[in-house]
């Protein structure tokens, strides 16, 4: 008799960046599980088709409504009936794992505790992870899910895996020709914005830390998606010499470009995730948010961010508010020394050459 290859469903219906920080437990998966199922949100669905394990990605219709948003969820839980999953890993703490879990009727469920969810939520999976702990890398947190259904047995989790196809490659590599920058400059990719403004530093630094590269004869590049572009404009515009911004790049070109990148010099966001997965060198500027927790992982990097060491009004951080008293503005970022994040920038190209 000829035994079945395993099926595994990890769910993650959260942001980018906690799409990418999920690869290391599909890395992690042991090989009887040769492909991986993913139930995603639309904006993370690129990131998996990166991945060579992934075999199916089932898009959660989180922008439909009425009447189509309850088809759509119809056709998404028939595809998922038509499989006959052996592992279901549900990583979010919605209720759409718990209900899987207990429909699917798989051998092995798993999730982690919660505080946030009842009895009800608890009893749907056969094993938990323990609660989220901040002292510790999510990529850690995450595989300590198939640690407790003991499908993992390193103490260290895996690297980020994701693969940038040729034809990718390619486009970025005539981009950047076209935009004249070749491969005998070194080339800084920078991300400067995010949703949440209190993680941002202020464009005035950027400018500082851009004129900088550019007087040291370093290509730079600004990349961000359409809802960058103001910020990213006004960097711009403050610059002396200018830097190139991506515009319309997707967040599979993204990829491809810090791959090609020497160094990521990017704000607490995805592109701290991305630069890793992709084994680019990054320097990640932190304010509020706890690096121990949402840091670079594995590879070439180094994190900025001031503390007690600096100056005594800087013992607060990392505290996780959203800004100062409520103002979403960082004063932990907004005091940065551009000549601070201006020299570890070179230190990492040096380093990485």
């Amino acid at each position: 008799m000829v035994n079945r290859t395993k099926q595994a469903l990890f769910l993650k219906t959260k942001n980018i960046g906690d799409a990418i920080i999920l690869t290391a437990s599909i890395a992690a998966l042991p090989l009887s599980y040769r492909f991986v199922d993913v139930v995603c949100l639309p904006h993370s669905e690129a990131i998996f088709k990166m991945n060579r394990r992934v075999r199916h990605i089932f898009v959660i219709p989180r922008d439909k409504k009425g009447l189509n948003k309850i088809f759509a969820y119809f056709n998404l839980f028939k595809q998922l009936f038509k499989e006959r999953y052996d592992l279901l890993a549900h990583f979010s703490v919605d209720w759409r794992g718990a209900i899987l879990a207990r429909l699917l009727h798989v051998e092995t469920s798993v999730s982690r505790q919660t505080d946030r969810r009842g009895s009800f939520w608890h009893q749907s999976f056969n094993f938990l992870a323990p609660n989220l702990d901040i002292e510790r890398p999510m990529a850690e947190q995450d595989v300590d899910l198939l640690r407790s259904a003991n499908l993992y047995k390193k103490s260290s989790a895996p690297a980020y895996d994701l693969s940038i196809s040729l034809k990718l490659k390619n486009k970025v590599n005539l981009w950047l020709k076209n935009h004249d920058i070749h491969s005998n400059h070194k080339l800084v990719v920078i991300h400067a914005s995010s949703r949440w403004k209190f993680k941002e530093i202020p464009v005035t630094t950027w400018a500082k830390i851009i004129d900088e590269l550019k007087s040291k004869k370093i290509d730079v590049v600004i990349s961000g998606s359409l809802d960058d572009l103001k910020t990213n404009a006004l960097i711009f515009d403050l610059c002396q010499s200018k830097p190139v911004l991506t515009k319309d790049f997707s967040l599979l070109d993204t990829a491809a470009l810090y791959q090609r990148a020497n160094l990521v010099l990017t704000i607490d966001s995805m592109s701290t995730h991305l630069a890793s997965a992709v084994k680019t060198p990054v320097v990640s500027i932190f304010g509020p948010t706890n690096e121990k927790n949402w840091g670079p992982w594995k590879g070439k990097y180094k994190v900025i961010g001031l503390s007690a060491k600096d100056a005594e009004m800087f013992a607060c951080r990392p505290c996780g508010q959203d800004g100062c008293e409520g103002t979403k503005v960082s004063q932990c970022l907004v005091q940065l020394d551009p000549k601070m994040v201006l020299n570890q920038a070179l230190l990492m190209l040096k380093e990485s050459s």
